[in-house]
């Protein structure tokens, strides 16, 4: 166990840790997700690259299980109950604190409501074992060499800055989608309760009764004010805040804002059908120009 009688200078190791296990976390999950959807999409929730919850969850394993670390299986056993636990409370927490549920494992075989899965615990679990006896002595090494030692107080509060405002950045960012969420929601509602009763007016989604009210007012001009198809186009506008969240987390769900967020998930499936569609094209046309 880490000799913790200099508070500073343990810190300052403590927190170089935090940051690399980060790192390698977001590096194993771009490659994961890169596999599996076959297209590189940034992960995690800060614009740095790196997942803090693998950082915490490295430190977890490394503090609490170090009397355990000799004992592969136990290691194992008790790194797949202590990252399971780290990102069940996460999601639970980051779905409390901002109405949407981050990351969706409903579709997979063997979850637990959908926080966690069996598939990724046994990853983690055989990822805590590696870390242990790979890993860990490897990053060891590297803070021990002499130039990072004597500078290692300076790289730490260095990074810890940086991170800091990458928090507070990403803060800004959580709670201006939840804000967006809430404005679809009462818009929403707001269409349905004027217009429900009309035989143009589509209510199935937010999506159906935006583009309906679209359609109708190309038809009938005089019955939508100016500034009423104003307020429609600012709402188009306002998904595009969306997109930021919706391309890091598409299996994102919420009780809360069910509609809006299956609306503003339509629109970036649309905007990148239309954006694929005009690649082609242009592909196409480069290549029947080139003949």
């Amino acid at each position: 166990m880490p000799d913790i009688t200099m508070p500073e200078e343990e810190f300052s190791r403590l927190f170089l840790m935090f940051i690399a296990y980060s790192f390698v976390g977001w590096v194993c999950e771009e490659i994961w997700c890169t596999v599996g959807t076959r297209k590189i999409v940034k992960r995690g929730m800060l614009h740095g690259t790196i997942c803090p919850i693998y950082g915490f969850g490295a430190l977890g394993i490394l503090y609490l299980l170090y009397p355990w670390r000799e004992t592969y299986v136990r290691l194992f056993l008790a790194s797949v109950f202590v990252t399971s636990s780290l990102e069940y409370f996460s999601s639970w927490l980051l779905e409390r604190l901002f109405h949407a549920k981050w990351w969706d494992y409903s579709d997979q075989k063997c979850n637990l409501n959908g926080r966690v899965c069996l598939l990724n615990s046994v990853a983690f679990g055989i990822g805590g074992v590696a870390l242990e006896h790979i890993m860990h002595p490897a990053l060891q090494h590297l803070l021990d060499i002499p130039l990072i030692c004597r500078y290692e107080s300076n790289i730490a509060l260095t990074l810890a800055c940086v991170l800091t405002a990458d928090i507070l950045l990403t803060l800004h960012k959580l709670v201006d989608f939840t804000a967006t969420l809430a404005k679809f929601k009462l818009f929403g509602e707001q269409l349905k309760e004027r217009f429900e009763g009309e035989e143009w007016f589509r209510p199935e989604s937010l999506q159906s009764m935006i583009a309906s009210i679209k359609e109708h007012a190309q038809i009938n001009t005089e019955l939508f004010s100016k500034k009423f198809l104003e307020t429609v186009d600012s709402y188009s506008r306002l998904q595009q805040t969306a997109v930021f969240w919706l391309k890091k987390f598409p299996s994102m769900s919420s009780s809360d804002f069910s509609a809006a967020l299956e609306h503003l998930k339509a629109s970036v499936r649309e905007n990148l059908s239309e954006k694929v569609s005009f690649t082609k094209k242009q592909k196409q046309h480069e290549e029947a120009a080139q003949k």
